[in-house]
């Protein structure tokens, strides 16, 4: 049996922390939407966060925003139905929770922001996740994400045989089976990948930024 999200979740033993990044992530996000703007007339009016886990970017980013709807969706239901929780108590009415897996989500919209952050290394078929991304991402709107490559690939197969639980979770990364790279990810969409670390004037000594077995990238998608 591998690795269950689910399981992760109802077990409650996990924290709000942001993934990749840390506390720097909801500022990350907060500034990327500036940046994906077209004009003070025409700024972002949707997000969606797919993947979103414990959504500490999110959260902050739906206080921080009021006018703009933040759309988040994840895999497990444990996860979804805590953060409604949350969303509840902190009255917060313009973000919502809703249960969907990659590569078919079955989202019916799209939007202005598609953020997808640390989820691509769970996914088997990276192909058919980047297209539904891309279908998801409004024309002229930006699609955001990491994945994963041949150097997290080097890591995943180091990693040490009694953490059984993060050697399950990357397996595919391990395997070599949903690696991604620049030109791969440009090939399938047709659009150029830019550094999203940069795009949100991100520390470059930072770990996270540091790191290259997981590059962070943005995409926009033609009008």
């Amino acid at each position: 049996m591998g690795f269950s999200w689910e399981s992760h979740y109802e077990d409650g033993d996990w924290d709000r922390g942001a993934y990749v990044g840390g506390d720097d992530m909801a500022d990350h996000l907060d500034g990327f939407l500036d940046h994906a703007a077209r004009g003070e007339r025409d700024p972002v009016e949707s997000l969606a966060s797919v993947g979103c886990g414990p959504a500490a970017a999110e959260f902050a980013v739906a206080e921080r925003r009021p006018d703009v709807d933040v759309h988040c969706y994840d895999a497990a239901p444990a996860v979804v139905d805590a953060n409604r929780v949350k969303a509840d108590e902190e009255g917060l009415e313009n973000v919502s929770f809703d249960v969907a897996a990659l590569p078919d989500t079955g989202i019916d919209r799209t939007f202005d922001v598609v953020y997808c952050m640390a989820v691509l290394y769970f996914v088997r078929d990276a192909t058919a996740t980047l297209r539904e991304l891309w279908r998801l991402t409004a024309p002229g709107g930006h699609l955001v994400l990491t994945y994963p490559n041949r150097n997290m690939q080097s890591w995943a197969q180091g990693l040490d045989e009694t953490d059984h639980d993060k050697r399950d979770a990357f397996s595919l990364v391990a395997a070599g089976e949903n690696l991604l790279s620049y030109d791969r990810i440009h090939d399938v969409l047709g659009a150029h990948p830019r550094n999203y670390w940069t795009a949100v004037d991100a520390d470059p000594d930072a770990e996270y930024v540091q790191r290259t077995g997981s590059p962070a990238v943005y995409l926009r998608k033609p009008e």
